[in-house]
């Protein structure tokens, strides 16, 4: 009766180790940290083409990344992305607003040279340049599928926190000399989003504890999307 009191209490504490112990090559693989040279493109919603002022570019960036395995095929990670600045310029021509206006004067009064009741604005030339920079941390599930022992897939997805700067320059410069330049005004602002981000990685094995890690991640973005390829170094711990 003793022996089958001391089994009954022993089960349960056996059971906790081997669970424990069934678990332990999963966690094994412990966390990581990435450095990655990272691709901005960007593409956003079109209202007018004739502009020549789409607001799509592409730039570089780094990024940095912080993960844990929480399983053998997945896990967690933190992401944060500092790219740089994309830069989209116009160049134009300000037409008058008004073709025609008439003369303030005494009746059947002319400017010499000038049609009656015509009045020609000189136009000029403008440059529209907008600077725009988009800064995201971003945190995710990932799930990993092995292919060979030493190259892996990892299919990624969560939400980036977009914080976004935007400088716009609006500068003139009359076309004819006679006509005094207009200062440029420049003004700033800053925005805030969330969006969903998916991706896929592969993870290739390059020594005991080094991968190569080329990928793609797409974020949701203010009026459309964003692209980011990207390629790096992660380190295992």
């Amino acid at each position: 009766m003793n022996t089958i009191r001391t089994f009954v209490r022993l089960v349960p504490a056996t059971v906790f180790f081997a669970a424990i112990s069934a678990a332990s090559p999963a966690f094994a693989q412990g966390g990581y940290i990435g450095v990655y040279l990272v691709g901005d493109v960007v593409r956003v919603d079109q209202y007018d083409t004739r502009s020549g002022d789409s607001g799509n570019g592409e730039a570089l960036g780094f990024g940095l990344r912080l993960g844990s395995a929480l399983a053998s095929r997945w896990g967690v990670e933190v992401e944060f992305v500092r790219p740089g600045e994309i830069t989209s310029d116009q160049t134009s021509q300000i037409l008058p607003a008004l073709a025609e206006a008439t003369v303030i004067g005494s009746p059947g009064a002319t400017l010499p040279n000038v049609p009656p009741d015509s009045i020609l604005f000189p136009p000029y030339s403008f440059r529209f340049q907008a600077t725009q920079r988009q800064t995201t941390l971003s945190t995710s599930l990932w799930v990993r599928q092995s292919i060979t022992k030493s190259f892996s897939l990892a299919f990624v997805g969560g939400g980036g926190f977009g914080r976004t700067t935007t400088e716009v320059e609006v500068s003139y410069v009359p076309i004819r000399p006679t006509i005094l330049p207009i200062s440029p005004s420049v003004s700033e602002a800053t925005s805030y989003d969330i969006g969903p981000m998916v991706g896929v990685e592969g993870r290739i094995r390059m020594g005991k504890q080094v991968d190569l890690v080329p990928g793609i991640r797409l974020h949701g973005h203010q009026g459309g999307w964003l692209i980011r390829p990207a390629i790096g170094l992660a380190w295992t711990f």
